[in-house]
């Protein structure tokens, strides 16, 4: 019997069709190298910036491990995406558990873009002159030197009570295992090197914290009626510090930023992501 061509023919052609679509599928389902150069890129950049920050500023700050936590998850990605693109087989991950990385990292993503936006419009809210006190919040102390941050923080009070005289400056925070002295007792010998009289200081030196920074430095106000009070800090940390002292209540609180360099800005600002969120989930405000 004679086979049916045409038959033949349409089977083929089918046949043909599925296999130029599944090889189509396959290929575009490859990953993109360009893309996962970038991972790579990504990872070299988190350690390039690790070793600058360390160099530059001081290694062992708290979370600058992040770095290379966040360098070594982006060279794991580049692998095993290499892997697949120059070999053509799936990833060795299960397909669950890609998808729940994906997900994780979207979350992560976009509550990181929204919070840091929510953090940077903070940054530089100041205030005019005629603030009742001005609380400048403790940093590192090096010996009995202050840090950089510290530095520039005693800087703006200075003048900002150039421009108030009559307003009160509270230094605060404790001393901690590697400082020579407290940082309230830092604050106070720099604002006295600048010029700023004794009965102008007042002492928070028990605080180890922002917000008992804060909460310790309302007590040396006791007697004033609802007082207008500035928080002297860093840029990336003037939401955090307002939201802490909102929460304290019993007065109006206004933040008075204090510059960062850009080599350190980038990481303050991630840490400060990790602090709004234990905030929001302590009840810290």
């Amino acid at each position: 019997m004679k086979p049916d061509t045409k038959a033949y023919k349409k089977t083929a052609s089918v046949k043909s069709g599925r296999n130029a679509h599944a090889k189509n599928k396959h290929r575009a389902k490859r990953p993109s190298r360009f893309v996962n150069f970038l991972f790579l890129l990504a990872a070299t950049a988190c350690i390039a910036y690790y070793i600058a920050l360390g160099v530059t500023v001081r290694f062992g700050q708290s979370l600058m491990f992040l770095w290379p936590v966040f360098a070594l998850l982006f060279f794991m990605r580049f692998i095993l995406v290499e892997r697949t693109i120059r070999t053509g087989k799936p990833s060795p991950l299960p397909k669950f558990l890609i998808r729940l990385i994906h997900a994780g990292f979207a979350v992560f993503a976009v509550s990181f873009i929204v919070i840091e936006l929510v953090i940077f419009s903070a940054c530089f809210t100041t205030t005019g002159p005629g603030l009742d006190y001005i609380i400048v919040l403790g940093a590192k102390v090096n010996g009995e030197q202050p840090g950089g941050a510290l530095r520039n923080r005693i800087q703006v009070a200075y003048e900002y009570w150039q421009e108030s005289p009559d307003t009160l400056i509270i230094a605060s925070g404790g001393q901690g295992p590697d400082e020579g002295i407290s940082e309230a007792e830092c604050i106070r010998r720099g604002l006295d090197e600048r010029g700023v009289p004794a009965e102008s200081i007042l002492l928070e030196d028990t605080s180890t914290s922002t917000y008992e920074n804060i909460h310790n430095s309302m007590t040396l106000m006791q007697g004033s009626e609802n007082p207008r009070v500035g928080i002297v800090t860093n840029n990336f940390h003037i939401y955090r510090a307002l939201k802490i002292a909102d929460a304290a209540g019993s007065a109006e609180f206004y933040g008075i930023y204090v510059y960062t360099s850009p080599i350190s800005f980038p990481h303050y600002m991630l840490r400060e992501y990790f602090g709004v969120i234990v905030g929001w989930l302590t009840g810290s405000w």
